[in-house]
C-alpha cells in the first residue's frame, strides 16, 4: 500500500497609505518562485522525501526511500505550486510545502539551499563540502593515518540563540560551526575553515548504509544517512546487490537493507565497490528532526506575549518573512512594514524600517502595537521543527510563529 502521510505562511501584503512617501514605503516581499531541480524536503515527525521539479514546471517526481516513484502534474494554484495525482498532492510556497496522500498530511520544508552550487570549507585536516540538497561530505585527515576518514550525511542550519551549520553523519555524529560571513566556518573549539574557491567533491569510497531495490531503469538506493535516493550505476559489485535482492525480498516493490562500499560519480548515481552486509528486515533509522530554515520562510503569528489571538480571516494573522540580505518584511495585520536584522552568535535582534500607516480597526491595531513592541525586544530565536519562539533579552517568550505549507 501506498504510504505517505507539511507550511507555508502567506505573507499578505498590505495596501501602502498615502500619508507614506515612494521613497520610504516598505518593501513589498517578491513572489515565492516555484521550486527548480532536485529539492530534499525535511518533514519533521514524517518521513523525508526528494522532489524533482521539471525545467518547464508541469511535472514533480517524489522519491522516497524504499518507494517507487511518484510523479504529480501540475495543478492550478492561486498562491505557490500544487502538484497532485488521484493520490498524492503536493502544495507549498518557496521553501515550504504539505505532502498529502488520502487525506493525511506532513508538512515539510526544503532542506540546505536549493539551486545554489556546493560549497567546500577547509582548515587543518579538516574538508568540508556541503551541496544545495542538504548533504554533505567530509574528509578528515587524521594525524598518522594512513588513509583519510571519510563521512556523509546531512547538514542543517539550527537556530539556538544564534544561528548554527550542523552536520549530522555516520555512527550518530554531530558537528557544529558558526558560519562567518559566507566565507567562514568556525566550529565549536575555535578552529577555523576557510571557503575554497572551488568546490570539492571529496572523491573516495564511503561506508554506506540503505534500502535498495532494482527498478525496470537500474538499482535504486536510498542512503540511510541522508534521505536521498540515488541511481546505482553498473558495473562493480551491482550485480551482486541485484542478485542479493531477487533473492532475499518477496516483490518488485520491496526494498533490502544493505550496507556496501562505493563511491558517488557525477551522474548522481553511487557506484558500489563492495557488498559488505544486508539483512532481510532491515530498516534505515529515523532521521534527526530538522527545523524549518529561519531564513526564506514565511512564519505566521501564533501566539503574541503569551496570548493566542483569533483571526477571523487569515490575512489578519501578523507574518513576516527574513532574506539572506539580513533584511525583514512582516504585517502587522493591517500594516505592513520591513527593515533589518542581525542574526550572529549573541542572537537575533530586529531594526524597523518604514511602515504603512493604515488605519486600523481597534482590536487590530492593539496587535499591532504589541507586535512592534516584541520585534523590537527580540534578542534571541529557537527554532523546533516547524515552530519559532522569538525571546527577549530576560529569555520571556515574546513570540511564536509557525511556517505554514499551504
Amino acid at each position: 500500500m501506498r504510504r505517505l502521510i507539511p507550511l507555508l505562511l502567506l505573507l499578505a501584503a498590505m495596501p501602502a497609505a498615502a500619508q507614506v512617501s515612494s521613497t520610504d514605503r516598505p518593501p513589498v516581499p517578491a513572489p515565492m518562485p516555484t521550486p527548480q531541480g532536485d529539492v530534499l524536503y525535511a518533514c519533521p515527525g514524517g518521513m523525508d522525501f526528494s522532489a524533482t521539479f521539471a525545467g518547464d514546471g508541469e511535472l514533480v517526481t517524489l522519491r522516497m526511500p524504499g518507494q517507487p516513484n511518484i510523479e504529480l502534474s501540475r495543478q492550478a494554484s492561486g498562491s505557490g505550486f500544487a502538484f497532485s495525482d488521484s493520490y498524492y498532492e503536493l502544495r507549498g510556497r518557496g521553501r515550504e510545502a504539505t505532502l498529502t496522500a488520502a487525506g493525511r498530511s506532513m508538512r515539510c520544508h526544503a532542506a540546505g539551499r536549493p539551486g545554489e552550487p556546493p560549497r567546500t570549507f577547509a582548515g587543518g585536516n579538516l574538508t568540508v563540502t556541503l551541496f544545495p540538497d542538504g548533504t554533505f561530505r567530509l574528509r578528515d585527515k587524521r594525524d598518522g593515518s594512513a588513509e583519510p576518514l571519510l563521512d556523509f550525511g546531512q547538514w542543517a542550519q539550527e537556530v539556538e540563540g544564534g544561528v548554527r551549520l550542523v552536520l549530522r553523519g555516520a555512527d550518530n555524529s554531530r558537528r557544529a560551526f558558526r558560519e562567518i560571513g559566507g566565507g567562514k566556518l568556525v566550529d565549536e573549539r575555535g578552529a577555523e575553515l576557510l571557503r575554497a574557491e572551488k568546490a570539492d567533491p571529496i572523491d573516495g569510497r564511503f561506508r554506506l548504509a540503505g534500502m535498495y531495490r532494482d527498478a525496470q531503469d537500474g538499482g535504486l538506493f536510498a542512503a540511510c544517512l541522508a534521505g536521498r535516493t540515488y541511481g546505482v550505476a553498473p558495473g562493480g559489485a551491482e550485480p551482486d546487490l541485484e542478485k542479493a535482492w531477487v533473492d532475499m525480498t518477496p516483490s518488485r516493490e520491496s526494498s533490502l537493507y544493505v550496507e556496501i562500499i562505493g563511491s558517488f560519480d557525477n551522474n548522481n548515481s553511487v557506484a558500489v565497490d563492495r557488498l559488505i552486509n544486508m539483512k532481510r528486515d532491515g530498516a534505515c533509522p529515523p532521521l534527526a528532526s530538522h527545523g524549518s530554515a529561519l531564513r526564506d520562510t514565511e512564519w505566521r503569528l501564533v501566539e503574541l506575549d503569551g496570548d493566542r489571538p483569533a483571526f477571523d480571516e487569515w490575512r489578519r494573522r501578523p507574518m513576516m518573512r527574513l532574506d539572506d540580505d539580513g533584511k525583514f518584511t512582516a504585517s502587522t495585520g493591517c500594516n505592513t512594514m520591513g527593515g533589518d536584522y542581525v542574526l550572529d552568535p549573541d542572537g537575533l535582534r530586529f531594526v524597523a524600517g518604514p511602515m504603512t500607516l493604515m488605519a486600523c480597526p481597534p482590536a487590530e491595531a492593539a496587535i499591532e502595537k504589541k507586535f512592534v513592541a516584541a520585534l523590537g525586544a527580540v534578542r534571541t530565536a529557537q527554532i523546533a521543527g516547524t515552530t519559532l519562539d522569538l525571546n527577549d533579552e530576560t529569555g520571556k517568550r515574546r513570540m511564536r510563529l509557525e511556517a505554514r505549507g499551504r
